[in-house]
């Protein structure tokens, strides 16, 4: 009798965008009402890119812990003051120690290479070259992921981005042989210019991904990673019609365009893609503040609530069967604590 072969997953790329502390519980949501929705779990996506606040669920995801558990821990801290103040912290609201009071570009040397460029200058750059360095240290932002995985890389794909502050380049921790430790990596992809002080590694500085790009989901336009399904979570980019629902909807539209830019680089390959960028609810749950921690449980409930709705939509069919099929033919995942 001959023998059943045993069905291939589908391989889903995962793209997680900055967003600070709103987007971090932003992905949290998502992530948990998706899936809820179709048993799908973000730990097997194939491969994770993470800029930004979202290295850092990149790397809790590739560490073992599910996003159910990152939401109870969020849906908890409103009786935990040492969450709270966790949070806090990394937002910058408190924690701060040994101010910069220098007020000057951080790289006084890329705005004269910026503008000897002979193919133009690209406008991240110069801004870039024109930002002070921020005063606030990094290292709470890379405790949990060291706390994860310690010096090792984690063995499935992890891409975390970051942008060289000397040069303006972007970066891609965990490709092309770059693979420092992880929290290092993460702290330096969150490393919001006049905010966080540049990270170091291996004697290069180092800031937030995002001021390349707010997804940086253009690394997945890449035939040889073949993939059936792109899932990207854009939480600072937001559609024309919600983007000026906020005060910073030049900045939700702005992403919104080099996000579908982006966009139509991986769907040139015949590759599918679900964008999920917020809705109108979870833009007036975020605010005008992306680091302001007192919004996350509202975030997160809104954001799950907004997915669980959209993806019902008959439009969604295609890459909600893609996903159904991924959890189907994925063995499980042995889940990992939260770090406390």
């Amino acid at each position: 009798m001959p023998t059943r072969s045993t069905p291939t997953a589908p391989r889903i790329g995962l793209v997680l965008g900055g967003g600070g502390t709103a987007g971090h519980a932003f992905h949290t949501g998502v992530l948990a009402a998706m899936r809820q929705l179709t048993g799908w779990d973000a730990r097997s996506a194939h491969v994770i890119v993470g800029t930004s606040a979202g290295s850092g669920v990149a790397a809790m995801l590739r560490g073992g812990v599910a996003a159910e558990s990152v939401l109870e821990r969020i849906l908890s801290l409103p009786t935990d003051p040492a969450g709270m103040a966790r949070l806090r912290e990394i937002s910058g609201r408190e924690g701060a120690s040994s101010p910069s009071w220098w007020f000057g570009p951080a790289s006084p040397g890329l705005l004269p290479r910026e503008l000897g460029r002979r193919c133009g200058a690209r406008p991240s750059r110069l801004a870039l070259s024109m930002l002070p360095a921020g005063r606030l240290p990094t290292a709470v932002i890379g405790e949990r992921p060291y706390e994860l995985h310690g010096d090792r890389w984690p063995d499935q794909p992890i891409w975390i981005t970051a942008v060289a502050l000397d040069s303006g380049d972007r970066v891609v921790f965990g490709r092309d042989g770059l693979t420092p430790d992880i929290g290092a990596a993460v702290e330096a992809s969150c490393a919001i210019p006049t905010f966080f002080r540049p990270v170091v590694i291996d004697g290069r500085r180092y800031v937030d991904g995002g001021m390349h790009s707010p997804t940086n989901a253009d690394l997945l336009a890449d035939p040889d990673l073949d993939l059936d399904l792109v899932v990207v979570l854009s939480p600072m980019s937001s559609m024309p019609i919600d983007a000026f629902r906020s005060l910073l909807g030049p900045v939700r539209l702005f992403s919104h365009r080099v996000l579908r830019r982006e966009i139509r680089e991986i769907e040139a390959w015949g590759v599918p893609t679900l964008v999920i960028e917020p809705t109108a609810t979870e833009i007036r749950a975020m605010g005008a503040n992306f680091m302001d921690p007192t919004r996350v449980l509202e975030i997160s409930l809104q954001a799950g609530a907004a997915t669980l709705e959209r993806l019902r939509a008959p439009a969604f069919d295609d890459a909600v069967d893609i996903l159904s099929d991924a959890a189907n033919t994925t063995p499980p995942i042995a889940d990992v604590a939260y770090p406390d």
